[in-house]
């Protein structure tokens, strides 16, 4: 469950932070994505109820805080002018939480709010499948 957590969360932080970097418009909406799809993998891999929706909610977690890591450090290498992985790796991290409360807003917060919400209830849904024939 945790390795699935863990991966899960990291790869969709960093693909967020990917795909944002690939445009100029705003991409937050994409946590709903991202939380949805791993709610789904969770799912597929036998985790559901109680223990599911802490796992869903943990990985979503993992993934909005792993993305604004990484775009904080995608600021400061604009900021400065150093490369991204230097950044990455010689970043400290009371100056990424600085950048990372200076860019978090009400509509951030909110929208992580209802995607756990909404990663939660997609782990303790019940579905129901009948067979045809």
């Amino acid at each position: 469950m945790l390795a699935s957590v863990l991966l899960g969360g990291l790869a969709a932080g960093a693909l967020w932070c990917l795909l944002s970097l690939a445009t100029d418009y705003d991409t937050t909406f994409l946590i709903v994505v991202f939380a949805t799809g791993l709610a789904i993998f969770l799912r597929w891999q036998g985790f559901v109820g109680r223990s599911g929706a802490v796992c869903a909610v943990a990985a979503t977690l993992l993934t909005f805080v792993y993305a604004q890591y990484l775009f904080a450090a995608v600021r400061i290498a604009q900021m400065l002018g150093f490369p991204l992985r230097s950044t990455l790796f010689k970043m400290d991290f009371a100056l990424a939480w600085q950048v990372f409360r200076a860019h978090l807003g009400a509509w951030d917060v909110g929208l992580l709010v209802l995607t756990c919400v909404v990663a939660a209830w997609l782990m303790l849904r019940q579905t129901s499948f009948r067979r045809v024939g």
